[in-house]
């Protein structure tokens, strides 16, 4: 086990992630942090960062590198972007910290920037096709992801400091300044040709300011989900965002639940350029990437064949299996048997796949590879445990919708605990994000007893059933175990679900 440590120079910001390395190159995030330090500030004088910017940046990154010897981070991956990447006075910068912070910087090109973005968008989020956009303080990376490769990648010379110095965005706009900070954007937008020929709905949104404005309206609407990797919003709901912090002063500005006080004098230009760019491309959807640049670096450095994943979904749940040292095998085994109950069972599910929003299979697989998650809390109650963790490990590959509803089937996976009423945790608050009325409360209800009942069948946690076949059977469903041993204590234990089988499905549950 080792750790390494990614630092990313912005021109707004200094961040620091470090992360744990295993030998089966699984990693997980073990402490961030992040200095506003304005380093492009006053850039616009002479092309050159200031010398007080300088001095807040080396002593941030003093203090960054004290943290790496002190958790004994050997490895430290640190790149610069558009700040440095534009001053006159780089080499200068960079001999500075070389000397006074014994620390080597990478400056990035534009493209490389756009490549890690890429990189850490494709491996976190389970689509195909979009337009990923990062916003960072001095430059907006635009990269054209088409059958999960990059298609055209371009790096505009201008970010958040530089629309808020050039148009005077600090405090109160008038409709002037407004006028020309639209017009400027789209025509930028108009001179990369590709543009116009974007073939997706999604504009995939990577950085600080974008998270923002999926915070501001997770606020406005009381979003019970403290989640931001993956939330949606749609053309309109960001449009409005723009126009409620674009008629504001600035200390109106900072008042604005969900947005960074540290950000609020830099937020209009950059809203402006995500509307802008979603209008002009006729972009339906914002999707949120809580994973950018630096998981980018990390996927980089552990993975040398730079393949993006071919299951986004798999990728993650692999991930956390291998960090918790779960039982991988078992948890096969129980998506195995409920998969197979199922298919044999669909025809008593009022679910019509085609019309169900969200990917059953997936839910499903999230469900039973990680229903046992909570015993690496505590075995008693785990099935709850298994319920906060499940939202809370940074899964990737599923909506929000989806990863709920994996939670709720894992949880109800222990004898008597099918039915939702009888749950201690107070679900009720995220009857916004999940149907209990419809398709979604069958799913848990449903499937949940059906990962009781396949849990029960390996309750040696040795596969010695090896597979089963089951069937309908006019008012029965029958589960013929195959085994070459004997299996009376798991059948009889997967028999002490069948009251609750046949409330739910009017079928009764016979076990050979």
């Amino acid at each position: 086990m080792r750790n390494i440590a990614i630092i990313d120079i912005g021109s707004n910001s200094i961040k620091l992630v470090l992360a744990e390395i295993k030998k089966n190159n699984s990693f997980r995030i073990i402490d961030e942090l992040k200095e506003t330090v304005r380093l492009g500030e006053g850039m616009e004088k002479d092309n050159k960062l200031q010398e007080g910017r300088i001095k807040v940046a080396i002593q941030t990154l003093k203090m960054f590198k004290n943290l790496c010897d002190a958790t004994e981070t050997k490895e430290i991956i640190a790149v610069a972007t558009a700040a440095v990447r534009k001053a006159d006075n780089q080499e200068e910068f960079l001999n500075r910290v070389k000397k006074e912070v014994e620390l080597d910087v990478q400056v990035l090109s534009g493209e490389e920037e756009g490549y890690y973005d890429y990189w850490g968008v494709v491996n976190s989020i389970d689509r195909d096709n979009g337009l990923i956009m990062d916003i960072g303080g001095g430059s907006i990376e635009l990269i054209w992801m088409k059958d999960r490769r990059i298609k055209e990648c371009i790096s505009l010379s201008f970010g958040s400091l530089d629309l808020t110095q050039q148009f005077n965005l600090y405090d109160s706009i008038t409709s002037e300044q407004e006028e020309q900070l639209l017009n400027f954007l789209t025509k930028s937008f108009n001179e990369v040709n590709w543009l116009k020929d974007i073939d997706c709905d999604s504009l995939i949104g990577v950085g600080g300011t974008i998270r923002n404005i999926a915070k501001i309206d997770q606020r406005n609407n009381d979003y019970p989900l403290d989640l931001l990797h993956y939330y949606q919003m749609n053309e309109a709901t960001v449009d409005s965002i723009y126009k409620l912090v674009k008629d504001k002063d600035l200390k109106e500005r900072k008042k604005i639940s969900g947005l960074s006080k540290k950000r609020a004098d830099i937020f209009i230009g950059a809203a402006a350029a995500v509307t802008t760019l979603m209008s002009f491309c006729n972009l339906e959807e914002l999707l949120i990437s809580g994973k950018g640049i630096r998981e980018g670096l990390i996927y980089n450095y552990l993975y040398e064949d730079k393949e993006p994943t071919s299951n986004v979904l798999d990728f993650s749940i692999n991930n956390i299996i291998n960090n918790l040292n779960l039982n991988k095998k078992h948890a096969e085994h129980i998506y195995k048997l409920s998969k197979k109950l199922y298919q044999e069972l669909n025809p008593l599910f009022k679910l019509d796949e085609n019309q169900f929003e969200g990917d059953v299979d997936k839910i499903l697989k999230t469900a039973t590879m990680l229903h046992d998650i909570g015993k690496s809390i505590n075995y008693y109650d785990h099935h709850e445990h298994s319920f906060y963790m499940i939202l809370n490990s940074g899964i990737n590959g599923l909506s929000h919708r989806e990863l709920l509803i994996s939670a709720y089937i894992s949880a109800s996976h222990r004898h008597d605990k099918y039915d939702l009423r009888k749950y201690n945790l107070n679900r009720s608050q995220f009857s916004d994000v999940i149907d209990k009325k419809g398709d979604d409360k069958e799913i848990i209800r449903k499937f949940g007893i059906l990962v009781e009942i396949a849990e029960s069948l390996d309750r040696n946690l040795n596969a010695l059933i090896e597979d089963i076949d089951c069937y309908l059977e006019n008012d029965k469903f029958v589960i013929k175990t195959i085994s070459k041993e004997d299996v009376e204590l798991e059948i009889n234990d997967a028999l002490s679900a069948s009251k609750g089988f046949e409330k739910l499905y009017d079928k009764e549950l016979q076990i050979l």
